[in-house]
């Protein structure tokens, strides 16, 4: 009887066309004295109060029977007390929920959690292994005497802590499986010429086509000036042509078509070819024209009696010169080579580029050669040439063809001459933006803490205005290294840095290691970063004296393997007086 006059009076509530508020959660069951006896599920449990702010309305209007708070009290506690509680959590005033366009995203999950007040009505409407139960089918007696205590159970478990690590293996696993469909059905790229790749394996004997006995014996009856000289031609030839074969079209057919293929497809985009393979397009060209021109040339001027005369050698090296544009095309590719490996080295830290390079170099075309192999194989090449035309130079019989052939080598040579000097300029220049970068140059109040700036001065005068001095594109690095400055009360451990015009007295300063480092330092493999502080201003190279020191005035003075530098003005007035001591008299 309590049971039903507690369900009717929830009907009449619902039947109420007024709001009501939180003092008013009484039931029928209640004004006759007697309370409905409490679900065997939910005995021993502390009733959990949800603020109804965050909760929205918990009148009996949006309340089903079967979860509203009158049914959701622990054994000897009424409902009178629940409503007490609420009276005193919630406001009387009824205000206007708004509702925003995300919490459509979140509708049905807010509506289940407003209608459970306990854990045990959270899990009562789901599945053993945490799903909830399909509509129209509510929990059995079983799932309903465990819902209290199993479903929280596997609620825990169910429950996990979001990890971006997981998250990034998951997606690299996903993006090595779409790697690998496609790498399945790429097609392969070929290089279709085996009209040139045929010369490869031939001798220079085997062009002359004859089948006389008297060409033969003619043959056989060269001197070995000639029968050198011809060979030395045919290498040139060839090396050319083993280079282009087995090198460039190797890198270019096995390596760089395939990762603009697969970046087709939607795969590897981060990897940029030209920064890895440079004008590997450009110097192919450069090559294949060569050697095309090359045995055109002999085919058509060969004979049993001549073979490789210098002027077929010389017109094909004038097109060679003309095509690499006197070997800027080399330069090019040489010059990026340095940035290409390093470039590299960051692409192998991805496991899906490590799995594409490890695929690619198993192509036999490859010949287990590694991509690195490959890479400097422009460079090997490019330094080969000169002393293979000395070699043509030094059998050829005739004077005047000799000096035309030396004539070729030292525009070969000279071309190479540039190309180092380029490299040197280029190692010099990044090691001067590297030095830029770690000089500290203390300000002023540190240089004269004595002095009294204003406060409208101190802004502009808080940096120096030498800050970017040494990146200058001219300014060439001749010596750096550790030396010690003698002074009181102690000697004085520092590092100099000799310019092609001033000379920088710093102190290094190690830079702690970071605990945590990044993926990219930890890819590129840079070792602790030194700052060096500049202790003495620079010195013009033009305003200083250098005094060696005899061994027997070190004696005297007790220090050994020391030199004086003293500082001068533009008046002639001595400034600064330094004494170093070197480690050994070399490196003095």
């Amino acid at each position: 009887m309590a049971e039903d006059d507690g369900k009717h009076g929830l009907s009449l509530y619902s039947e109420q066309p007024r709001r009501l508020s939180s003092g008013s959660i009484t039931s029928d069951a209640e004004s006759d004295g007697t309370e409905p006896d409490p679900p065997v599920v939910r005995r021993g449990r502390r009733a959990a109060i949800y603020e109804t702010k965050n909760c929205g309305d918990v009148s009996p209007t949006t309340l089903s029977p079967e979860v509203s708070p009158s049914n959701s009290c622990d054994e000897g506690e009424g409902a009178t007390n629940i409503a007490e509680r609420l009276r005193r959590r919630r406001s009387s005033v009824d205000l206007a929920m708004n509702i925003y366009p995300g919490d459509l995203l979140v509708q049905e999950h807010h509506k289940k959690l407003i209608k459970r007040n306990t854990i045990a009505d959270f899990y009562a409407g789901r599945q053993p292994n945490g799903q909830p139960f399909p509509p129209g089918v509510g929990p059995g007696p079983t799932e309903a005497a465990a819902g209290g205590s199993g479903a929280a159970d596997g609620g825990k478990k169910g429950r996990q802590p979001f990890s971006l690590l997981k998250l990034m293996k998951t997606r690299s696993k996903e993006s090595l499986t779409k790697l690998d469909e496609i790498l399945k059905r790429l097609k392969p790229s070929e290089f279709k010429d085996n009209h040139l790749a045929a010369y490869k394996a031939l001798h220079w004997s085997d062009l002359i086509a004859s089948s006389d006995k008297q060409q033969n014996s003619q043959l056989t009856t060269l001197s070995d000036t000639e029968r050198k000289r011809r060979e030395a031609v045919w290498e040139l030839f060839k090396s050319e042509c083993v280079f282009l074969i087995d090198h460039l079209m190797v890198l270019k057919h096995c390596f760089m078509e395939p990762l603009k293929k697969v970046q087709v497809e939607g795969s590897l985009m981060f990897a940029e070819p030209q920064d890895l393979f440079g004008n590997l397009d450009e110097l192919s060209y450069v090559s294949y024209t060569f050697c095309k021109d090359f045995i055109s040339a002999l085919l058509k001027d060969m004979s049993i009696d001549d073979f490789g005369r210098t002027n077929v050698l010389l017109k094909a090296f004038q097109r060679f010169s003309a095509h690499s544009r006197d070997g800027a095309v080399y330069h090019s590719y040489c010059l990026n080579y340095t940035n290409a490996l390093a470039y590299l080295e960051k692409l192998r830290a991805n496991a899906e580029f490590a799995e594409f390079e490890k695929w690619c170099e198993q192509d036999p075309r490859c010949n287990r050669l590694q991509l690195t192999d490959l890479l400097v194989a422009p460079m090997q090449h490019c330094t080969k040439l000169p002393l293979l035309l000395h070699n043509v130079r030094k059998y050829t019989a005739d004077e005047d063809e000799r000096q035309l052939v030396a004539e070729s080598i030292e525009k070969v040579e000279a071309s190479l001459k540039q190309l180092e000097e380029k490299m040197r300029w280029i190692k010099n220049f990044e090691r001067v933006q590297e030095i830029q970068r770690q000089i500290v140059w203390p300000t002023v109040t540190e240089l004269d803490p004595r002095c009294v700036i204003p406060e409208s001065l101190k802004a502009s005068l808080s940096k120096q205005p030498c800050e970017r001095l040494l990146a200058c594109p001219k300014r060439q690095l001749l010596h750096e290294g550790q030396i010690t400055l003698v002074e009181t009360p102690k000697p004085l451990d520092v590092h100099m840095f000799l310019f092609d015009d001033i000379l920088l007295i710093t102190k290094s300063k190690k830079v702690p290691r970071k605990s945590k480092q990044s993926v990219s330092d930890m890819s590129s493999g840079q070792p602790d970063r030194s700052s060096y502080v500049v202790l003495r201003q620079p010195l013009a190279l033009d305003r200083f004296l250098l005094h060696d020191v005899s061994a027997a005035d070190a004696a005297v003075s007790g220090i050994k393997n020391c030199f004086v530098l003293v500082h001068i003005s533009r008046y002639q007035q001595v400034t600064g007086v330094f004494t170093f001591q070197a480690s050994c008299e070399n490196t003095k």
